[in-house]
């Protein structure tokens, strides 16, 4: 059951019903179950876009040609990949900083792994860490363990095997191959790549006849079995998250040809692409990367905004946690 409906605008457009995992931590309806529901939007993953919302443009300049992840070592500065290469993007920088000081703001945790009023507010998967060391027979062995694992997500698994991985031209850069030095504009970033506004029905849905009885475009209204990830992909569903159908979704249309539905969840969207949630611990793929840009610099907000389609609620376009957008400011040493 639906923890949250929002009604849509306009009354052609169905409501969207969001599960409690959709709610923010501080909704009294929030509710998420480690290992049952869906990857959460961890803190990091929120502070990880506002800071390349507020970096600079990522251009084609920006993007590494070569780079090998298991090269990267995060205590050796020799193997950062961009030490001989293009200029680090400041987004970047302030991405890298921001893993830094969760390391420290998460180390409370650590020091009191017994206080449960301090571990509720805990990202949800270092609270169910955190109440396995409480269980273990040796607590502070598995104590250090969990700090070393979280530690090296922060400084290692985040910049070096995801964030650099798809800064690169065969990643990212498939996405702006069009964009070349530093007065790209954001026409060009969006004449290819477009978000829009759809509604999402059931695969026992005729999509043209639910188009016509509802007077909505028929172009807008589609089967999930329409996306790029439907076939083979290893990627979950909009119905895995809980998002009851026919929903008002954002969908992303991309210049490489693949279409993905952005899904309310975690307080802000999650994109449905395959590399996002092959490996829970990725926070960003391209196509979150290049909403970031867009929100960046086209609108200087925390919502998606749509080029065309169907009018979708709000909450079906924020990319961003209000509560942690109105707390991160981007830093960099």
């Amino acid at each position: 059951m639906s923890s949250q409906t929002i009604e849509s605008a306009d009354d052609r457009v169905p409501p969207l019903s969001l599960p409690a995992g959709a709610l923010s931590r501080s909704d009294r309806r929030y509710e998420y179950e480690v290992g049952v529901d869906p990857p959460d939007i961890e803190p990091i993953e929120h502070q990880i876009r506002l800071d390349f919302i507020n970096g600079e443009r990522i251009r084609a300049d920006h993007l590494l040609s070569d780079y090998n992840h298991w090269a990267y070592d995060a205590d050796d500065a020799s193997t950062d990949p961009w030490l001989r290469g293009p200029a680090k993007p400041n987004g970047l920088q302030f991405a890298e900083e921001s893993c830094l000081n969760r390391v420290r703001e998460e180390e409370r945790f650590f020091e009191c792994p017994e206080d449960s009023a301090v571990i509720a507010d805990a990202p949800v998967y270092l609270g169910a860490q955190l109440e396995e060391v409480r269980e273990h027979a040796n607590t502070e062995s598995a104590l250090e363990k969990a700090r070393e694992r979280r530690v090296n997500w922060y400084r290692e698994s985040i910049p070096g095997k995801n964030l650099y991985q798809i800064l690169k031209k065969s990643s990212y850069g498939t996405l702006i191959s069009g964009g070349k030095g530093p007065s790209l504009a954001t026409a060009a970033l969006t004449e290819d790549n477009v978000f829009e506004g759809t509604v999402v029905v059931s695969e026992d849905t005729d999509p043209k006849k639910y188009a016509r009885q509802q007077n909505l475009p028929e172009e807008f209204v589609y089967r999930e079995s329409e996306f790029s990830h439907a076939d083979s992909d290893p990627a979950p569903s909009i119905v895995d998250f809980g998002i009851e159908l026919p929903a008002p979704l954002l969908i992303g249309c991309f210049v490489n040809g693949s279409r993905y539905p952005f899904i309310p969840w975690g307080d802000g969207l999650t994109c449905s692409c395959p590399y996002k949630h092959d490996q829970a611990w990725r926070v960003m793929c391209k196509h979150e990367l290049l909403a970031s840009n867009i929100c960046g610099f086209e609108s200087s907000s925390i919502f998606i905004p749509k080029a065309r389609g169907i009018d979708i609620p709000h909450r079906a376009r924020r990319f961003v946690s209000p509560e942690i957008a109105a707390t991160h400011r981007p830093t960099t040493n």
